[in-house]
């Protein structure tokens, strides 16, 4: 009888997480997620490629996206190639004009602990929220690389948070 109820238990459990775990995977990814397949892509579009920009317009509230763009420059071709990533697999690349430059070191935080640090400090986040990842504030002592993180267009407001440290930097209105 034991065995029974225990078999059964067992079963209702591969059950629910089966159930449940399209659910979880829906709610999308960090954005470190893609970041080796969209380095991959890259290099093999330049071989001196290197990441300038990640970003993402429709942010969850935990920092996950359903989609994240990262942005690479070419020195040598003097050219930009975004690779958006989605689920998991490479769902878009294109070879843009060069808008960002400075290279984005590797170890940054990843999206849902810059997002969590941003709404500890106040940020309010209705709906999506825009993410972006860069090298801000060039030529100054605070040089460095940067989440921008936009919770609601209308409040106007932008959090922005070291992405080697995690740790709240400013906010600004936005204009």
């Amino acid at each position: 009888m034991r065995s029974k109820r225990l078999t059964m238990f067992s079963i209702m459990t591969i059950l629910t997480f089966s159930l449940c775990q399209p659910l979880a995977l829906a709610a999308g990814t960090t954005a470190k997620a893609g970041l080796a397949q969209a380095q991959e892509s890259a290099m093999k579009w330049k071989a001196d490629a290197s990441l300038v920009q990640l970003l993402t317009l429709s942010c969850n509230t935990d920092g996950t996206a359903d989609k994240w763009t990262y942005v690479f420059h070419s020195p040598e071709a003097k050219r930009g190639y975004n690779v958006a990533v989605s689920d998991g697999k490479i769902v878009q690349t294109l070879d843009v004009s060069a808008s960002f430059t400075d290279s984005v070191d590797l170890d940054f935080i990843d999206s849902a602990q810059a997002i969590a640090e941003a709404k500890k400090k106040g940020l309010t986040v209705k709906g999506k929220s825009m993410m972006m990842l860069h090298v801000m504030l060039k030529g100054t002592k605070n040089q460095g690389e940067y989440w921008n993180i936009v919770g609601d267009m209308k409040e106007g407001i932008s959090m922005i948070i070291d992405a080697k440290t995690g740790k709240f930097f400013k906010q600004q209105k936005l204009e």
